[in-house]
């Protein structure tokens, strides 16, 4: 599947179709996020497409990256406000973090870019406020059901009393 995905892509890039390219791509890192080098070519469609941040984005994570490469990544920080939450969040790396540790990632902005594979590689804690909206949702859909069953009875015994 994934090989005929990215044949297609590749005729799509033949064909100037860089949108349908873009977003066969995007499906692709969805089912495989290991694979950085999807996010590789990710990067590349997009600075086809003129944008420099958004080829940031996905070239952020690339080991050897060309002086093009690193421009976008910086405008991608600056961004960001070169936060590395923000970057984090941003990059929404869904893969084995082990991957991530395994890189050596070499770059003039070296220290946020450090900060953002410390995030990426260590798993974050999750709290009592991560557990609170799922609660808060299943409440609030109990009390919509409740409400509903209470108005349909009471609509019931008005029409048939």
């Amino acid at each position: 599947m994934k090989a005929k995905t990215l044949i297609k892509i590749e005729k799509d890039i033949e064909n100037h179709n860089l949108g349908k390219a873009r977003e066969r791509l995007h499906g692709l890192i969805q089912s495989y996020p290991d694979d950085l080098s999807l996010r590789k070519k990710l990067g590349d469609i997009y600075f086809r497409l003129q944008y420099p941040t958004m080829a940031g984005r996905y070239w952020y994570l690339e080991e050897n990256k060309t002086p093009e490469m690193i421009q976008a990544c910086q405008q991608f920080e600056k961004a960001m406000g070169n936060s590395p939450d923000e970057i984090v969040r941003a990059l929404k790396f869904k893969g084995d973090s082990a991957i991530i540790n395994n890189l050596s990632l070499k770059y003039s902005c070296l220290t946020i870019q450090s900060h953002v594979v410390e995030q990426i590689v260590t798993a974050p804690e999750e709290t009592w406020k991560d557990k609170l909206v799922p609660i808060g949702c299943i409440s609030t859909l109990l009390i919509i059901i409740a409400c509903t069953c209470i108005g349909l009875y009471t609509i019931f015994n008005w029409v048939f009393s």
